[in-house]
């Protein structure tokens, strides 16, 4: 009797795009899975934009990870070798992590509608926004 040998193909995802990157961490992939289903409902999630989802989320866990380095540390500020007192350097790393998610996440529409101008001005309107305050 011959044995059939089954070769075993790994199932292809609906969608490749949107599968979390294996470089996230566990609770970033969650992050990423929850997010990306609730964008994609919302139609702000498309296969080109995914990676602002990731490099976002990928933020997000440093902003965590810093919160945690910076709890674990004795003191906010750190002394340099000539003694002159600075910030610690992880709170630098978590700001700029902070402006980049925020600017992740308008672009997203998980903060606002996503987009750039102001959907409630008059798009015939002359002027910017400040033009009204006379600036």
């Amino acid at each position: 009797m011959a044995s059939k040998v089954v070769k075993l193909v790994p199932k292809q995802a609906e969608n490749p795009a949107f599968i979390p990157p294996k470089s996230l961490n566990k609770a970033a992939r969650a992050e990423w899975t929850r997010l990306a289903v609730l964008l994609r409902a919302k139609g702000s999630l498309t296969e080109e934009n995914a990676p602002l989802l990731t490099s976002y989320v990928a933020a997000m866990a440093m902003i965590a990870d810093c919160d945690e380095e910076l709890a674990r540390a004795k003191s906010m500020v750190v002394y340099g070798g000539n003694g002159v007192p600075r910030a610690h350097p992880l709170i630098g790393a978590r700001n700029r992590a902070s402006q980049n998610a925020l600017q992740l996440a308008k672009r997203l529409g998980i903060i606002g509608s996503g987009h750039t101008t102001n959907p409630t001005k008059d798009p015939a309107a002359d002027g910017d926004d400040y033009t009204r305050l006379g600036i």
